[in-house]
């Protein structure tokens, strides 16, 4: 059975199946190690936290070994959009599974 992803304004994004994080097409795009997310490339994306990804500040971020992608799946029905929940305002990564890992502003100002 899937277990669905939201966004921080309750859309539902995604799905996890097993370990892997797909989005609502079926494409396997993450996996959560633990409260870690990352991408199947091993690139941290940020914590699972209350059905959602987010940028949580007491996130451990690093990155971990890439893995050859899971076989897609077949979505669940559309799941309804929950209320949007208190998600202490942590800044929602779900994107970052499907359009790549942004560079830290830190690295562009040294370059």
């Amino acid at each position: 059975m899937a277990m669905y992803v939201y966004s921080t304004r309750g859309e539902p994004v995604g799905f996890v199946m097993e370990t892997f994080i797909h989005t609502m097409d079926g494409e396997p795009v993450g996996r959560i190690m633990g409260s870690r997310v990352h991408r199947l490339d091993g690139s941290y994306v940020g914590e699972f936290y209350k059905d959602m990804v987010v940028a949580k500040p007491d996130g451990r971020p690093r990155n971990v070994f890439a893995i050859s992608p899971p076989p897609r799946r077949v979505p669940p029905p559309r799941s309804f959009n929950k209320r949007v929940v208190l998600h202490n305002g942590y800044e929602d990564t779900f994107h970052l599974l499907t359009v790549g890992v942004q560079e830290p502003e830190y690295q562009e100002a040294a370059e």
